[in-house]
C-alpha cells in the first residue's frame, strides 16, 4: 500500500510538473500571428509545388513511417531524453507524435492577400513564418519565465547548453538516420534549415 501511495504521489507530481510546463509553452503560442502565418501557408500551399508536396507528404502515412525510424534511432533517444529531463519528465515527443494529426487537420486559407502572393520555396516560407513573430515581446516572455524559474526556466537554460546542440548534431549525422532523412530531403524538407531557425529561435531569449 506505501508503495502504491509514493507510486501515485509520483505520477501525481509529474502531471503537475507537465501542466505547469504545458501552461508556460501555451503563453508563448498565444503570441504567433496565427492568421498572418495560414495566410502565408496558404501562398505558398498554392504558387510553391515543392511545399505543397512537403505538406502532402507530411500529411501522409508515409512521414508516419518515416518518424518512427526517426524515434528509433539511438541518437535520436538520446536527443529526446536529454529534452525531456530538462522538462523535468514532460515526454516532448507527445508533441511531435500529434504533428501528422495536426497538420491533416489543419485548414489552409484559400483567400490570399495580394501583397503576399509572391512565390517562394520552403527555406523561404520558414525564415518568413520566423519573422512574422514578435521577438521582443517573446524576449520578455522568456525573460519573465526565467525569472519565476520554473520549468520552463530549467528546459530553456538546457536547451542554451553546449550539450543540447551536440546531441542535435550527433542524431543529425547519425547513420541510422541518414535514411530518413534522406527521405525528408527528398520531399523539400530541410532538416538543416529547421534546426537553424530552431537555434535562432531559442537565441531570441536573455544569455543564461
Amino acid at each position: 500500500m506505501m508503495k502504491l501511495t509514493v507510486l501515485l504521489g509520483l505520477l501525481l507530481g509529474l502531471s503537475l510538473v507537465a501542466a505547469d510546463l504545458r501552461a508556460d509553452l501555451r503563453e508563448f503560442m498565444a503570441l504567433v500571428p496565427r492568421r498572418r502565418i495560414n495566410y502565408i501557408a496558404a501562398r505558398y500551399y498554392i504558387f510553391d509545388p515543392r511545399f505543397r508536396q512537403s505538406v502532402e507528404f507530411i500529411r501522409s502515412a508515409d512521414f508516419a513511417q518515416t518518424w518512427q525510424q526517426l524515434r528509433q534511432a539511438p541518437d535520436f533517444a538520446d536527443l529526446i531524453d536529454y529534452v525531456t529531463e530538462s522538462g523535468s519528465g514532460y515526454d516532448v515527443t507527445s508533441i511531435v507524435d500529434k504533428l501528422p494529426n495536426r497538420l491533416r487537420s489543419y485548414h489552409i486559407s484559400r483567400v490570399v492577400p495580394v501583397e503576399l502572393m509572391l512565390r517562394r520555396d520552403l527555406s523561404t516560407f520558414l525564415r518568413e513564418a520566423l519573422q512574422t513573430l514578435p521577438r521582443a515581446q517573446i524576449y520578455s516572455l522568456m525573460s519573465r519565465k526565467l525569472r519565476e524559474g520554473k520549468q520552463f526556466a530549467k528546459l530553456y537554460k538546457a536547451l542554451r547548453q553546449p550539450e543540447f546542440s551536440e546531441l542535435v548534431q550527433t542524431a543529425r549525422h547519425s547513420k541510422e538516420l541518414q535514411a530518413p532523412l534522406l527521405k525528408l530531403s527528398k520531399k523539400h524538407i530541410n532538416v538543416d534549415e529547421i534546426i537553424q531557425i530552431v537555434f535562432e529561435l531559442i537565441s531570441w531569449g536573455p544569455k543564461t
